[in-house]
């Protein structure tokens, strides 16, 4: 399914209906299928419902050759919920995701309950962690959100997670705690696999209130 964005660029996403329905953002250079279905994620999900978004730039959605910004991209991602018509979600981001998602809450207060940010501190992310990330043809998205990091006090109850490894949200247990939100450690994982850590889908499951995610998974 597809959302229309204000200028006219496609946003891709899966809408599986549930009761507290938890919407998904990938980061830089990623998409959805990769970051959360391969991952165990959507499945964790299914009983609370879900929806799934492909950043412009990315997956299955359009790739204009500008208007990349944390604003813009919170932007679609609002016209994904409204196309949905899902009036309310919890919100789990990873990396580059956590600036949408973030920004998300704030453009459209009322409209995003809590904020799980895996991979991602307080330090705005430079175009050489961007580039670090991906391969090219993500020029235009990483100079949008160069220099961009999470401001202000947090929009909505939020907890941060990261693995101790994660060289570019290295600070992230600083910032968490400089905001009084919980942290979680995801052991020794690093920047690429710490968003299939099944310590993560446990403690965004008890932030959210919605228990552990069923069946076996990876750590």
């Amino acid at each position: 399914m597809f959302a229309i964005a204000g200028d006219g660029t496609k946003i891709w996403y899966e809408h599986v209906p549930g009761p507290r329905p938890v919407l998904l953002v990938h980061g830089f250079a990623s998409d959805s299928h990769r970051t959360w279905e391969q991952t165990g994620w959507t499945r964790a999900l299914a009983p609370l419902g879900y929806l799934a978004l492909d950043l412009r730039g990315h997956g299955q959605s359009g790739r204009p050759t500008s208007g990349y910004s944390p604003g813009v991209l919170a932007a679609d991602a609002l016209a994904v919920l409204d196309e949905a018509a899902v009036s309310t979600v919890d919100a789990v981001a990873y990396s580059m995701g956590g600036l949408v998602a973030w920004q998300l809450a704030r453009l459209a207060p009322g409209r995003i309950g809590r904020l799980v940010l895996g991979g991602i501190g307080g330090r705005a992310a430079g175009r050489a962690d961007l580039a670090a990330l991906g391969g090219p043809g993500l020029q235009a998205c990483a100079e949008g959100m160069a220099g961009h990091g999470l401001a202000g006090e947090p929009p909505v109850p939020v907890l941060f997670a990261a693995g101790d490894d994660d060289e570019i949200a290295a600070d992230a247990p600083e910032f968490a705690a400089s905001l009084g939100a919980p942290f979680v450690s995801l052991g020794r994982r690093n920047h690429f696999n710490a968003v299939s850590s099944r310590v993560f889908k446990e403690a965004a499951l008890e932030f959210l209130g919605a228990g552990a995610p069923p069946g076996p998974d990876r750590r």
